[in-house]
Formats: C-alpha cells, sequence, structure tokens
C-alpha cells in the first residue's frame, strides 16, 4: 500500500467481513485503525487471539501481522484508516514520541480497543472516518489534529492496553500457512504433520518455531481459537452453550464446558450472564 506523502493517511470507506476469515496473514507498511460498526468475530494478531464486537476500535502497527473472521452465520460491518503519523503531523523532534506507533503492540497490547471502556478513542475513531469520507477541501489540517489528537490518547492509555514491541516479522512469515489453515478450519481437528509441511518444515522444526514465536504449542493456540471465538458467540449470538460448542468443533458438551471454565475462570453459562451484565 502506497500513502500519499503530501497527506499519508487514507480510506475510511465501508467494509463487510464475511464469516470466512482472511485466508493469509499480512500487514500493512503503515498503522492500520478500523472501527467495528456492527457484528462480531476475532482477530489473530501475531501470538493474540483477540474477540471482537460493535463499538470496538482496531489498531494494528506495521510490526504486527494479522487476519479476522466473523463470527459463524455472521458478517462484520468495518472502516479502515491507514496512515503515517510521524509522516502526517509535523512535530518538533522532541514531541515527535507520541506519534510513533511501534511501542503499541506485542504479546500483551490490546490492539481491540473496547469503545465502551475507551469512548474518547472511538468518537475519534469515528470523526477521523467522517472526515475521510467527506473530502472537504480543507481537510488536510481536521485529519492531522485528529491524529495527534488519536495517538495522545492511545499513548495516555497504553499501560492499561499493555503497550510493548512486537516480535520481528520473520517467524510470523514461515508460519504463515499454518495459522491462516487454522484460522480457516479451527472447527476440525489439527495435525501437526500437514501444518508443518504447509510451512515447508519438518515437524520438530514447525513445533520449535511454532513455541517460540507464539508462546504456546500449535494444539494450545488451536484450543485458545475456538474457545475465543465461543467467546464471541456467547456474546452476540442467542444460540444454546450446546450449540456453540458444536459450532467451533467440539464433540461433547462437557469437554467444551471443561475447557471453557479452565480458559475464563468460570463455566460458558456465567460468562454469559457476567458479560451481559
Amino acid at each position: 500500500m502506497s500513502l500519499d506523502p503530501q497527506l499519508p493517511i487514507c480510506g475510511g470507506e465501508p467494509f463487510e467481513q464475511a464469516d470466512h476469515p482472511i485466508t493469509y496473514l499480512h500487514f500493512h507498511p503503515c498503522l492500520e485503525l478500523g472501527y467495528c460498526y456492527a457484528g462480531s468475530g476475532v482477530f489473530a494478531i501475531g501470538e493474540k487471539i483477540l474477540p471482537f464486537k460493535a463499538g470496538d476500535v482496531s489498531f494494528i502497527n506495521p510490526t504486527e501481522v494479522h487476519l479476522a473472521r466473523s463470527t459463524p452465520g455472521s458478517r462484520s460491518q468495518w472502516a479502515w484508516v491507514f496512515l503515517d503519523p510521524l509522516r502526517l503531523v509535523p512535530l518538533p523532534a522532541g514531541e515527535a514520541k507520541v506519534l510513533d506507533p511501534t511501542t503499541l503492540a506485542g504479546a500483551s497490547f490490546n490492539n481491540l480497543i473496547p469503545g465502551d471502556r475507551f469512548p474518547a478513542i472511538a468518537r475519534n475513531v469515528l470523526r477521523l472516518i467522517e472526515e475521510l469520507r467527506a473530502r472537504r477541501a480543507d481537510a488536510a489540517p481536521a485529519l492531522r489534529a485528529l491524529v495527534w489528537e488519536l495517538m495522545v490518547l492511545v499513548q495516555r492509555h497504553a499501560p492499561e492496553l499493555g503497550a510493548a514491541t512486537a516480535p520481528p516479522l520473520g517467524d510470523y512469515r514461515r508460519l504463515a500457512p499454518a495459522l491462516a489453515f487454522i484460522a480457516k478450519n479451527y472447527a476440525a481437528p489439527i495435525a501437526i504433520g500437514p501444518l508443518a509441511r504447509r510451512c515447508g518444515l519438518s515437524e520438530p522444526h514447525f513445533r520449535r518455531l511454532f513455541g517460540r514465536t507464539m508462546s504456546r504449542s500449535p494444539a494450545a493456540y488451536w484450543h485458545d481459537l475456538r474457545l475465543r471465538m465461543a467467546s464471541s458467540l456467547l456474546r452476540t449470538t442467542d444460540l444454546s452453550v450446546l450449540e456453540i460448542s458444536q459450532t467451533v468443533g467440539y464433540s461433547t458438551l462437557s469437554s467444551f464446558n471443561r475447557q471453557f471454565s479452565a480458559a475464563f475462570a468460570c463455566a460458558p453459562r456465567v460468562w454469559r450472564r457476567r458479560d451481559a451484565g
């Protein structure tokens, strides 16, 4: 993606994400912002699996590979903005650090910013999208002011969002075929051999690389993805717990309840009531 050097920001158009995933891990050479208008699902961002819902803001910097999937049987509606804050907003060198998104990443950083917890960030991104769509003649100073404000807000809340530094892209790229396959087929059992072959690696090498890069085994990542998708279904649908367990690939309700309780420290029904309250 190439940004205009005079005004390095673009996007804002509506986008609909179906329940099939983006089938490849990708990254952008710039900051990617998103606003979810409707729907729910999960993002896989680096080693993280993060549920999203309507009202959430996504904040994904150039160092993090990612893909997304809506909850089964649904479509989510987004708008995306691509930008380079450092080039867009001219600040003195001593103040420009606030515009650097590269520290807003890493295993502990929550790239999905809940709009209900951080309403000022959500409002800012909505204003940014509206300004891009309006295409006014005097848009440039308004866009620069909004991006400056946004970066101050996100940096201010960085400790709450878990800001850190993302690992290098290289290992994620080597694992991308396996990660994309798991995201597309998470409801079916996985086998290490085919995943390793998709990446052109031996099974031992694949296991080591996966563990080092994703901070868990392939099986643990697969289980995590299924449970995060289940949590999204519990939050946003009226499906029964049994129907949700079957949708995400569990053969028995008892197995689903046991693994969900281990991951979320409560039973699915309790989690649904707690999240709704």
